[in-house]
């Protein structure tokens, strides 16, 4: 047989992804702690690198790594008026229920307050709900974009695709306090008629829009830790009922959806279950699922989907990369892990992932930038080692 016809068995490549926050460089990082002002030129360059950085990677989807916000949730609740009265940030049960090892903080963690004694400020919600930011979130778009044109050209042969994260209705609701409206559920279901614009710009793009859902499982022992499991549940299926319909005019094929216990350096030891919330948060509607999977608490879940049954219309991102250790995985433990969940539902079903963020707070970053990108490194790494060793 001539040798040029031969048909070469090439193995399923499995691909990779974060899940959307990357540590800011250096110099925007003084700046942002210096409170000094990151210009449109800054941002600029900085943008450059960061994407140019994923796709030398070899990262499959890539983001602008939330640089031009404070953190995932801010610059979208500064594109909705009616939040100007001063709330409290929400306190893990776990931090609460370890004191001595809580005042080791003081408190700077933006979203989360980890210090009774020093709690952080949010605004919260005291007047009527409108959304005004259109303009300012086609900006931030517009620059990603044109940024990644311009380096798609550069890297022909890359494969990239670019996903933008925006907070759920829930994740609003659970840092945000509510002192207007009549009661949580009519606070959510105006929360999510305003996203559903926000959501929508974005999809117009043609990218992937990826909500973050923490509120779908940290949300259990933070702003619901007086409540009981079963009538968590029950804000959980309220929470999802209220994104889908935010939702509705999006294609599921375009839209991922990001569940986390959250990225705090807390013990976790409070967390609830994956197997608890699994059936519900699997109601969201989008194709593509990302699930905390390595860090200590819940690397051990992955085996629940051997009794569970993980939907057929869906794509996994599991956690294959610790966001909240300066530990950097060996490649050969990204393969395993990715392959714990490739036997269980095929290569096509799985995307190597980071478990949550790395910085959810441009102050505030557990795992500096020179560590997130081995990490990350890693995880591509670990994943062409998985897809070697498939059949």
């Amino acid at each position: 047989m001539n040798q040029s016809k031969r048909k070469v068995n090439t193995p399923m490549k499995i691909k990779t992804t974060h899940v959307g926050s990357l540590p800011r460089p250096q110099d925007m990082h003084t700046k942002y702690l210096k409170k000094q002002e990151v210009t449109d030129a800054d941002l600029r360059t900085h943008l450059t690198e960061i994407l140019e950085k994923q796709i030398m990677l070899g990262l499959d989807f890539i983001s602008n790594g939330e640089l031009p916000r404070p953190d995932y949730i801010s610059s979208t609740v500064s594109r909705i008026s009616g939040f100007f009265d001063t709330g409290i940030a929400p306190l893990p049960k776990d931090l609460e229920e370890l004191p001595e090892y809580s005042r080791k903080f003081s408190g700077r963690n933006g979203l989360i307050t980890l210090n009774p004694r020093a709690p952080v400020k949010l605004p919260a919600c005291s007047e009527r709900l409108s959304y005004i930011g259109e303009r300012s979130l086609r900006e931030e778009l517009d620059m990603m974009v044109s940024i990644f044109g311009e380096l798609k050209e550069k890297y022909p042969e890359a494969q990239s695709e670019l996903f933008f994260t925006a907070p759920s209705p829930g994740t609003v609701a659970l840092f945000f306090e509510n002192k207007y409206y009549p009661n949580y559920e009519t606070y959510l279901q105006k929360l999510a008629a305003i996203l559903k614009q926000e959501y929508e710009i974005i999809n117009s793009y043609g990218i992937f829009l990826q909500i973050d859902c923490p509120d779908l499982a940290m949300g259990r022992h933070t702003k619901f830790k007086h409540l009981e499991d079963d009538m968590f549940l029950s804000v959980v299926e309220t929470n999802v009922g209220e994104v889908n319909q935010a939702l509705a005019n999006i294609d599921e094929h375009k839209c991922r959806a990001h569940i986390c216990w959250g990225n705090y350096p807390g013990t976790h030891h409070c967390d609830i279950d994956l197997a608890k919330i699994f059936e519900k948060v699997m109601k969201i509607d989008a194709k593509y699922i990302s699930i905390e999977s390595s860090n200590h608490r819940h690397a051990h879940e992955w085996k629940i989907l051997e009794t569970i049954s993980f939907p057929e219309d869906k794509i996994l991102l599991p956690g294959v990369i610790d966001t909240t250790s300066n530990n950097i995985e060996h490649p050969e433990l990204v393969a395993q892990r990715i392959l714990n969940f490739v036997g269980l539902l095929g290569p096509d079903r799985v995307i190597g992932s980071t478990d949550c963020g790395f910085a959810s707070t441009a102050s505030a970053a557990g795992v500096s930038g020179e560590i997130a990108w081995l990490k990350l490194k890693s995880l591509v790494e670990g994943a062409k080692i998985a897809s070697l060793k498939l059949k």
